[in-house]
């Protein structure tokens, strides 16, 4: 269904280097297409696919080699783990139907949710903590009945107990607008000191890069989307920890909630899904194409490469993600606020590794190979096979927030050997049975700049309504123009949104 209009576009670059390509409208000619589609991922493909169905001529232009953007499954290492687009759930309706209609099958995780995640170990300042001792240990900053949360639970319990206003659904409305503050100043205002905020929100941060830089409607956008999807959110908690609470318990839908819910994966790798509707696309998908340029008028539009080339049609959807488009010379500028979004729009840095065990070091030790740590590991999962949840075919470590960037600092190589020694310091047993198969930072990567889009405080209330505005014949795309839903669904929500808005221009 079509979203309201809710963008965020500004432009970054220099429209000082358009100058050579002039300001003149690109009318497509019998040999160009309708509409150059940037990137392949799967708002792009979204967009590509409607366009084509409604009768018009499309280009798809993608800078990586590979399409899905920032779902990417690392399909030579042992069960296929994911670097991004990690699950769909009861509300990724699109991504249901997209799976049925291009012919991916959707493997169901929940029934093996709870075996795969449960027994999480925590590791603070170097130090294994049964969970059992966390209440009375000296290193817990909670207080009252917090105490008995583990920190990972900590700002969710916050933020379910204090968030001001309920209407969750419509966080960006202008009556919330007084709630456009930073997460950090939130939390201190009901009580919690720096201590709480530091372990229990910033550590294993999953928005932002601190509780500083994330806006509380920000928060409020992720907590409802958990909402629509419960049962994902029981067993994936907003770090990708355990549920606090342990294993659910036995007796059907009523006494487990997590019966006939959805906590879904595409068979062999969710990257599956854009391979397939990249199959369906009629016209070109052009492979290493680095956009640099973007001119745009009443009546048509150009992409230049970075090889050269130039690319003419009567529209352009752009679903780069922010932190790339600002190094983009845009040619006339978007206006002003849109400019200022491109250029500022804030982002999580994630760096992962994908590490396989020679042999099960956990065994050995007596303790679950998954950790959330407050070190450069931050959160450890371990990657189960849905056909044998025993088994363990890979460890990802999720490096998030400040830890990420601190990882990122050193380069890959020394990074992975950093990874495998705090690996072997705190679990011993681990030692010699290490292998990083794969690493990759979201951050580093030229073509995202960083994982999911962050609004920082007072940007929703300033920004947001012009992220995705039309300008000219620029339309915009991609996760972070969603206001409906995030990650996959977001992405085809946003692909859905403004292909409508081409035809509606165009014809």
């Amino acid at each position: 269904m079509p979203f309201s209009r809710r963008e965020f576009v500004a432009s970054t670059a220099a429209g000082a280097a358009l100058a050579g390509l002039g300001s003149t409208a690109f009318a497509a000619g019998s040999g160009e297409p309708d509409v150059i589609v940037i990137g392949a991922g799967l708002s792009g493909l979204e967009a590509a696919l409607t366009l084509e169905e409604n009768g018009l001529k499309v280009l798809v232009l993608e800078g990586r080699k590979r399409v899905g953007g920032r779902v990417y499954t690392l399909f030579d290492v042992p069960g296929h783990p994911e670097v991004g687009g990690n699950s769909i759930a009861n509300a990724y309706g699109r991504c249901i139907a997209a799976a049925k209609k291009y012919g991916v099958e959707i493997v169901n995780l929940a029934p093996l949710l709870m075996a795969n995640r449960a027994g999480q170990e925590l590791f603070l300042d170097g130090a294994h903590i049964a969970l059992k001792d966390w209440a009375e240990h000296p290193r817990n900053p909670f207080v009252g009945d917090a105490r008995k949360l583990p920190p990972w639970a900590w700002a969710d319990s916050m933020f379910k107990q204090h968030m001001p206003f309920k209407d969750l659904e419509n966080w960006y409305d202008t009556n919330h607008a007084q709630y456009d503050i930073s997460v950090h100043d939130f939390l201190a205002s009901k009580g919690a000191n720096e201590a709480m905020i530091r372990l229990g929100y910033d550590t294993n941060i999953s928005y932002g890069t601190t509780s500083h830089d994330v806006s509380l409607l920000q928060q409020a956008f992720s907590d409802h989307w958990q909402n629509v999807n419960r049962g994902a959110v029981m067993g994936f908690s907003r770090t990708g920890a355990a549920p606090a609470t342990g294993a659910a318990p036995s007796g059907g839908a009523a006494a487990n909630p997590m019966a006939n819910l959805l906590v879904g994966v595409f068979k062999d790798g969710n990257q599956n899904l854009p391979i397939a509707m990249s199959k369906k696309v009629k016209g070109d998908i052009l492979h290493g194409r680095r956009v640099v340029a973007i001119n745009t008028s009443e009546s048509g539009a150009s992409v230049t490469c970075s090889d050269g080339k130039v690319y003419r049609a009567k529209a352009v959807v752009c679903t780069m993600p922010f932190a790339t488009l600002r190094d983009v010379a845009i040619d006339p500028l978007p206006p002003s606020l849109q400019w200022k979004a491109i250029r500022t729009l804030g982002h999580i840095p994630i760096t992962q590794f994908h590490v396989v065990p020679k042999k099960p070091f956990w065994e050995t030790d007596g303790l679950s190979p998954s950790m959330w740590t407050d070190g450069p590991l931050g959160v450890v999962l371990a990657q189960r096979p849905a056909d044998d949840p025993k088994r363990v075919t890979s460890l990802t470590v999720w490096c998030r927030g400040q830890n990420g960037l601190f990882i990122d600092r050193y380069g890959v190589e020394e990074g992975k050997r950093m990874i495998i020694a705090e690996f072997e310091r705190l679990r011993p047993a681990s030692k010699g049975q290490l292998t990083v198969a794969a690493s990759h930072s979201w951050t580093t990567d030229p073509f995202s700049g960083g994982d999911w889009a962050i609004f920082q405080p007072g940007q929703v209330r300033e920004l947001r309504a012009a992220i995705a505005v039309p300008h000219k014949r620029l339309f915009f795309a991609g996760e972070h123009t969603a206001i409906g839903s995030r990650g996959m669904e977001g992405a085809l929500e946003s692909g859905e949104r403004a292909s409508l808005e081409v035809m509606n221009a165009i014809g």
